[in-house]
């Protein structure tokens, strides 16, 4: 059956529906009957658009500096740019917004120099290998570079000095076995795919055989992080030995020399690399950076956004609590279908940027509201709040503060589910477009929300901010305790 198809029958079905319900005769329509109606609508574009809805996948490509390309980071540029767009569109141009510009202002997707920073443990050599390597007009085989000076530091920690992360190749300074805090270090700039090659200094304070027993061992715990090339020995500054000198009258006298630094199989592993891999390290780099910025601006899209969506959800709350308080529905069922909004999903879709149809909406209304019924989050909610609401001594004019309250809570945690997870879905449609909404990550999201406000003090300040709305209805009068 082919997709038109099978959208024209579930229309039909719900079509039908409603007009059975509106020419049945003698009949007293009310409410529930109303939103049964939009259920078996609902449910019907539930399954024919899930034929539309794959599902979530994120389809960000895990990239490394040998699958860079220029294209690449232009379309990340791209996407960062239109981010800052977006943010401008939503917030006017703000001290933030502006900054964001000058940082992307400054990416350079056409730098030559590549980048190099040095970092390690305090006393392993760091200050000697980059006096060194600058001391040496920053040429290694014909291949310039900048050498950066990494402040000290916290080895272990998650967060990469900033150096570091700008720069486009990493050594990486030890002077002996590997310590935990070196070697989770290592695997934080591997997490990070940084280029890294790892410099054994002190070498000269080994035997030979030592040495040789060192490399094997550093081999066998990097693998498959680092190569073996690019693990080297150097000597940045040998330790005095001690030289026995004959005069010519036959005397003898012992003094210290210091040799001479050797840091060849650096410099020639550095040259190696940047002949090889010096387009694609600075490229991966660039694109690194553009990413982080996006990353940031996304942040502040989000809080913007979020800033806007919440009075739509306070809206759609109230107008379901109000309509359900006014006509109550005396099934949990209903409940639930009278806490979901299609319009509230293509509101707050809009503003993420998802532009959903009315199929799509009522099939994503349609999941919140399955949801909602299989984790019992109806009934909860609704025993909850009327334990609380038994404290507060009304009279019943118009309707059911219980079902008002509860109707509004259930649009509430609907609403903010809808946030949560249309919030991730703008962050990866940056890299997947044609991704779209997932009806499990959605449960998991509502269930997720709903545990979050089901705090009692949460759920306090709800009900009263409830009872402060019904009562402007007109819908309830507070009984005295001496009406009896």
């Amino acid at each position: 059956m082919s997709a038109q198809s099978s959208q024209r029958i579930f229309w039909g079905a719900g079509t039908l529906v409603l007009v059975i319900w509106f020419l049945t005769p003698n009949g007293n329509h009310g409410f529930s009957e109303f939103l049964t109606a939009g259920m078996v609508v609902g449910l019907g574009s539930l399954a024919f658009s899930l034929k539309f809805f794959p599902g979530l996948k994120q389809r960000i490509p895990a990239l490394d500096a040998t699958k860079m390309s220029k294209p690449i980071v232009e379309k990340a540029l791209a996407t960062t740019e239109s981010l800052i767009g977006q943010l401008e569109d939503i917030t006017e141009t703000t001290a933030q917004s502006v900054m964001f510009k000058e940082q992307i202002h400054h990416i350079d997707l056409d730098r030559q120099d590549p980048r190099l920073a040095v970092m390690g443990a305090p006393g392993v050599g760091k200050s000697t290998l980059l006096e060194l390597l600058q001391g040496q007009d920053s040429q290694t085989e014909n291949s310039a570079f900048t050498v950066m000076e990494s402040e000290n530091p916290a080895l272990g920690d998650a967060l990469l000095p900033v150096t570091v992360m700008a720069a486009d190749l990493v050594v990486f300074v030890i002077q002996g076995d590997l310590t935990d805090s070196e070697h989770q270090s290592l695997k934080i700039l591997q997490d990070h795919k940084q280029r890294t090659l790892v410099v054994f200094n002190k070498q000269d304070q080994y035997l030979p055989s030592q040495r040789l027993i060192l490399r094997q061992k550093l081999q066998q715990r990097l693998q498959p992080w680092v190569s073996e090339q690019d693990i080297v020995a150097v000597a940045g500054r040998p330790q005095a030995i001690k030289v026995r000198r004959y005069d010519a009258d036959g005397s003898c006298h012992e003094a210290s020399e210091y040799p001479q630094p050797d840091i060849s199989a650096l410099t020639t592993r550095l040259g190696q690399v940047m002949m090889a891999e010096k387009k694609q390290l600075i490229l991966f780099q660039t694109y690194q950076q553009t990413l982080a910025l996006q990353s940031q601006v996304q942040v502040q899209l989000n809080a913007a956004r979020r800033q806007l969506a919440m009075p739509i959800v306070d809206r759609y709350q109230w107008i379901t609590g109000a309509t359900a308080f006014a006509n109550p529905v005396p099934t949990l069922d209903m409940l639930a279908a009278a806490a979901i909004s299609a319009k509230m999903v293509m509101e707050l879709g809009s503003l993420y940027q998802l532009k959903f149809s009315l199929a799509q909406a009522q099939a994503v209304a349609g999941t919140l509201a399955t949801a909602m019924l299989k984790l019992g989050l109806v009934e909860v909610s609704t025993q909850a709040l009327g334990s609380i609401l038994k404290g507060h001594h009304f009279t019943f004019i118009a309707g059911g503060l219980v079902q008002g309250v509860s109707t509004a809570h259930l649009t509430r945690i609907a609403g903010l589910s809808l946030v949560e997870h249309f919030q991730e879905l703008s962050e990866l449609a940056v890299a997947a477009p044609e991704s779209n909404w997932s009806p499990e990550k959605l449960k998991q999201v509502v269930s997720k929300v709903f545990r979050e406000h089901q705090k009692i003090d949460i759920l306090k300040d709800f009900a009263q901010q409830g009872i402060g709305r019904f009562r402007r209805q007109g819908g309830l009068l507070e009984a005295t305790s001496s009406a009896s």
